[in-house]
């Protein structure tokens, strides 16, 4: 969704100042240090994701040469694997394992990328275009003294209704969940509580207003959360305490009511397991507090809060026990444009936190 206008993958490099407060400084702090393209058709998703999976139950994002992994999924259906690698790395220079006639490498001074398509092969184009991936790699935070280990996978979802598995080494289609009547274009872990021996569940949301969890042991639909005003968004919460319970986070985008977008919501719910099956209780809700459709969800350990988006051109910050707002980030100065997808980087103790959200503009 963060790439959805353009054909290329944006890398963007930022760079330190001091004593900057003027909006024009401001966006001096960043470079286009390059561009990545993939098969020529407009990028919908991008995730990291690592093919470096270590003895641990949670794979790393990043290698042991500093290279990053991306994943990009195109409008056409196409995955794309880049291999990112930052200056001076010989390594930049070597083509992923799996690369095939496909592949081409580009470099410049700041970075250099090794890229192939399709690296799963043919059969794994999608029949539509892809409107969400989620690697395994992704998960930051898990049960430390699990004897289970996290599936070496990705996740896509596509505007088909059906979300693939995919190998998270060899790249090719372990396996397919339907269930979803509608595009698929949210994905999220929900992690398990830290004393509890269990893998994380997937979380999907769609354009047919459910979102689905998904036991990934057994790769089966563990319960639907209905009644969402149009297309769903989600975003793994922590557990709240020791018991078996789970949490997650719901956005919805709202039904038109005239020339007015009403009823978008924030829920939280709690997940309860059961024999074959889990309890869905809702917990929270707050509505109508966005001026427009919310585009995107998330969740941010580090500050343990929500962070939700809209075509208001705001993102709000929420409280994770019942998702009201705690403060709005609105746009610096002129017409704000409509937000489409978000994410929180850097770390509080670093001095580094940041909200970065992908725009229509």
């Amino acid at each position: 969704k963060l790439f959805h206008i353009f054909k290329t993958i944006v890398i963007i490099t930022t760079m330190s100042h001091t004593n900057t407060t003027k909006v024009d400084a401001l966006l001096e702090e960043y470079a286009l240090s390059n561009q990545l393209l993939s098969d020529g058709e407009p990028v919908r998703c991008v995730a990291v994701h690592s093919s470096s999976f270590s003895s641990s139950s949670i794979p790393s994002t990043t290698a042991a040469d500093g290279s990053v992994e991306l994943l990009s999924g195109s409008q056409g259906g196409i995955i794309s694997h880049f291999i990112v690698s930052s200056p001076h790395d010989d390594s930049s220079q070597k083509k992923p394992a799996a690369a095939t006639a496909s592949s081409a490498a580009t470099s410049s001074e700041a970075l250099a990328a090794a890229l192939n398509i399709q690296p799963g092969g043919p059969a794994t184009r999608h029949p539509h275009q892809i409107t969400a991936i989620l690697s395994s790699s992704s998960i930051t935070s898990a049960n430390g003294k699990s004897s289970l280990a996290m599936p070496k996978v990705y996740i896509t979802g596509c505007k088909d209704g059906i979300i693939r598995v995919m190998d998270g080494l060899t790249h090719e289609l372990q396996r397919t969940l339907e269930g979803h009547s509608n595009a698929v274009t949210s994905l999220a872990w929900i992690l398990p509580p830290s004393n509890a021996d269990q893998l994380p569940w997937l979380v999907s949301g769609s354009w047919d207003g459910t979102a689905r969890i998904w036991d990934i042991s057994t790769w089966t639909c563990l319960a639907t959360l209905p009644g969402h005003e149009n297309t769903v968004s989600v975003a793994g919460l922590p557990p709240k305490d020791e018991t078996k319970r789970r949490r997650v986070a719901t956005a919805s985008a709202g039904v038109a009511q005239g020339n007015v977008i009403r009823g978008h919501s924030v829920r939280i719910w709690t997940l309860t397991p059961e024999s074959n099956s889990v309890r869905c209780e809702l917990a929270a809700q707050t509505s109508d507090d966005h001026a427009g459709p919310i585009r995107d969800i998330c969740y941010d350990f580090d500050t343990d809060a929500i962070y939700t988006c809209s075509n208001d051109g705001t993102v709000k910050v929420r409280s994770v026990e019942d998702g009201t707002c705690l403060e709005t980030l609105a746009f610096p100065t002129g017409e704000a444009p409509m937000l489409l997808s978000l994410g929180v980087v850097g770390s509080l103790a670093g001095n580094s936190k940041a909200v970065v959200a992908g725009a229509e503009d």
